[in-house]
């Protein structure tokens, strides 16, 4: 596999896959966890298959003497109620709910294949979630954000985000072969393997998408965030020197083949921030990417008067509840829109 550097010169790399670590099969409940998974198989995306897998990990080592038996209710509810708590009890509502629907689904299935009598999760209780202030960029900081970065490259990914409301996922999957250049649309893979067309109504947009194409020779199979690594230049030689000193440069080898990593692209989004000057050099928390995806949601809402629809289709979920419960409610417009009329009739 090629990788380019920022000198033009070639480095080589290898695909290296880590093996999930399937000890947790040895135990009672693993084992069922891993007959569980193949007959899932067919219908979990990888990433609900990995996600489930963790939490079947976390169950089996946790009763790693305890056959399913042993969870019949009322004993086993109790059991489980204690395991949710002591792993995911001081986590997010939501964090907890979405681990409580898993174990939920895989005991279910235990009584499906005649394993169980009764159902221990039965009785057991979602956590309420909280309503959270959610913060949006202003339209000067969202200018300001895109109009500081010197690349090309970072403008374009930077108005996906802030514009067009990608999720991290989702510019990380972005190739320039997904660009429909005659129609102006881009084809996004989102949650859930699911592939949209986003229109990209932008003509700055599509200006410097262009211009880079021709400026960096990108091929179509290419990454628009691909991966970097940097390794610290010296001018110095001397290792004195070098200890506890910043280094003078970096020399950054681009693998434009390979998407850019999780941390990689949580890095890259505060290094777009700090040249815009709205975090502190050095800040890695506190301005999370998906406050971009908000504000681009929140934009749509608010120059439409609440235009659900077109909010949900442009963000991509699959049921408009998602998109009013994370957004502004599409009633405070119609409420604005009555007491407006009520004021104005004085």
């Amino acid at each position: 596999m090629q990788a380019v550097s920022a000198d033009n010169t070639t480095a080589t790399t290898g695909n290296v896959r880590s093996t999930k670590d399937k000890s947790y099969r040895a135990f009672p409940l693993g084992e069922l966890g891993g007959r569980f998974l193949r007959a899932k198989r067919g219908q979990f995306t990888t990433a609900t298959y990995n996600t489930y897998e963790t939490m079947l990990d976390k169950l089996a080592r946790y009763f790693p003497e305890h056959d399913i038996s042993d969870l019949e209710p009322p004993e086993g509810r109790e059991l489980l109620a204690q395991f949710l708590d002591e792993t995911w009890g001081g986590a997010k509502a939501r964090t907890f709910n979405k681990n409580l629907s898993m174990v939920k689904e895989f005991f279910k299935w235990l009584r499906l294949q005649d394993l169980m009598v009764g159902d221990p999760t039965i009785a057991l209780e979602r956590h309420k979630a909280r309503d959270v202030a959610r913060e949006t960029f202003s339209e000067d900081d969202c200018e300001l954000i895109i109009e500081a970065q010197p690349s090309r490259r970072d403008r374009i990914a930077l108005r996906l985000l802030l514009n067009f409301g990608l999720r991290k996922s989702s510019l990380r999957a972005v190739q320039y072969k997904h660009f429909d250049h005659e129609k102006r649309w881009l084809q996004v893979f989102s949650k859930g393997e699911k592939i949209n067309w986003l229109p990209l109504p932008d003509p700055e947009l599509w200006d410097e998408l262009e211009a880079w194409e021709v400026e960096a020779g990108v091929d179509p199979q290419e990454y628009l965030l691909n991966r970097r690594h940097q390794t610290p230049v010296y001018l110095s030689t001397s290792a004195s020197k070098k200890k506890g000193k910043a280094p003078d440069r970096y020399h950054v080898t681009e693998y434009r083949d390979q998407p850019m990593g999780v941390h990689g692209a949580h890095d890259w989004w505060y290094q777009c921030l700090e040249r815009a000057g709205l975090v502190a050099q050095g800040q890695r928390s506190g301005e999370r990417m998906h406050k971009a995806r908000h504000t681009a949601g929140q934009r749509v809402m608010d120059k439409t008067r609440g235009n659900v629809k077109a909010v949900q289709k442009m963000l991509g979920h699959a049921d408009p509840e998602t998109t009013l419960r994370t957004y502004v409610d599409w009633e405070n417009y119609q409420l604005e829109d009555v007491l407006t009329d009520i004021f104005e009739s004085d």
